[in-house]
């Protein structure tokens, strides 16, 4: 009897990453860096389901088995009922049924997930969260997402919108979000909103003190910890801003532990300790007392693990 294999694809703004697992193999844990596949984003989604099918068929080709399910996580908002991903602005995307895309080529079938919530699955099975419940996710990277995983189970509400932390306005002024809106916790402390604010801030090619101007999330918060103080101006405002969204968490679910990932989650630990103490301080006693944050266990593959988490559910 051949090997039973599931595929895990996170499709990313920037990149996609794909891997694929045995599934007795999964039942000890998730391996990180093990059989893992990735490559630049994709313009075009028939671009994206050639380049998995390719990747998948030499793997088999190679090592043999029978793929019975995948799970695939892709960057909202979407439909995970029906598989179709409605309007990704971090994608250019909108209402492709990539789910059916990915079954018909790969012959197997397919569930798909928003990415924050694949990530808290990840999390959840295989990394920081394990058994946790509830569990809040929270990613800090391009973007800004929230997953929320009660019972074993994604929160999705009611249009799938649930755990959306990253889209609550922290002022009705504030620069311009991906989403259109101002002022949301992403259009302070998302990457791509902080790149943006740097231009805004430093439009000539140098910092007062004669340095390079930042341009990119890490050189913002380099500046920071030189005493800029405009940067220390946009750290501030993305301190106060993931505030906000931890709060929402730590009042509404009240978690057993809250997860970080993302780059920026991950890569710039004070950002979130002086986020999670001042959001200590936005809730009501009890539950700033209870509020829990860590770092995710599995780094960037949170997503890919919990996409192989949702081909389980399946397989």
């Amino acid at each position: 009897m051949s090997t039973a294999l599931v595929v895990a694809i996170d499709i990313g703004a920037t990149k996609t990453l794909l891997s694929v697992r045995d599934v007795d193999e999964l039942a000890s844990g998730w391996q990180r860096e093990q059989d893992l596949t990735r490559a630049a984003s994709h313009d075009e989604p028939n671009d994206l389901v050639a380049w998995v099918a390719g990747e998948v068929e030499r793997r088999l080709e190679r090592h043999g088995g029978r793929v019975v399910a995948v799970g695939a996580a892709a960057p909202g908002p979407l439909d995970a009922t029906r598989g179709v991903i409605t309007r990704s602005s971090n994608l250019g995307w909108a209402d492709v049924p990539i789910a059916a895309m990915l079954s018909e080529r790969l012959g197997a079938p397919v569930a798909l997930e928003d990415d924050a919530n694949t990530a808290a699955l990840g999390e959840w099975h295989f990394g920081a969260g394990a058994g946790a419940d509830p569990m809040g996710y929270l990613t800090v990277s391009s973007g800004i997402g929230g997953g929320l995983v009660v019972g074993g189970q994604v929160v999705r509400g009611v249009d799938g919108n649930a755990g959306e932390v990253g889209h609550i306005q922290v002022h009705p002024d504030g620069p311009r979000c991906a989403c259109g809106r101002r002022g949301d916790v992403e259009s302070y402390a998302g990457g791509s909103s902080l790149a943006r604010r740097a231009r805004q801030a430093w439009p000539g090619r140098a910092a007062v003190d004669g340095s390079p101007a930042p341009r990119t999330p890490g050189e913002v918060f380099r500046a920071a910890r030189r005493a800029d103080r405009t940067a220390r101006r946009l750290v501030d405002d993305a301190t106060v801003a993931l505030s906000v969204s931890l709060a929402a968490m730590a009042s509404v679910v009240e978690p057993a532990v809250v997860v970080v990932g993302g780059s920026i989650g991950l890569g710039q630990p004070a950002l979130i300790r002086r986020a999670t103490s001042m959001a200590r301080k936005r809730v009501m006693r009890e539950n700033g007392a209870s509020l829990r944050v860590v770092p995710a266990a599995l780094g960037q593959e949170s997503v890919l693990a919990g996409a192989a988490d949702l081909a389980l559910r399946l397989s």
